[in-house]
């Protein structure tokens, strides 16, 4: 908020794959799928693995970095795009293309 700019989720796919029990230890993983040039759009994979190591839920989330007051999306400031650089890379990264209207 300090910096005027949210990330807004544009879509969600979750797939349940198996059962989690209240109390369970899980692990839950973060890679990134997809960012387009200047880092406005982005796609993010979760998974969630249960203790023996097994997949119990995959999570793919997309979103833009939005202007709160314009209510646009915009591309990131230069240090979240370079923390976006560092995040693992899934297998199947893809670079997606920019935002057609974009501040």
């Amino acid at each position: 908020m300090q910096l005027g700019v949210g990330p807004v989720y544009t879509a969600i796919h979750a797939e349940f794959l198996r059962e989690v029990r209240m109390g369970e230890t899980v692990t839950l993983t973060y890679a990134l799928a997809g960012l387009s040039p200047q880092g406005a759009r982005w796609k993010v994979q979760h998974d969630v693995l249960k203790s023996n190591g097994k997949k119990a839920v995959s999570i793919e989330v997309e979103g833009v970095l939005l202007d709160l007051t314009t209510r646009k999306p915009v591309p990131p400031i230069p240090e979240l795009l370079q923390a976006f650089h560092l995040v693992p890379r899934t297998a199947d990264f893809e670079v997606l293309p920019e935002m057609r209207r974009m501040k």
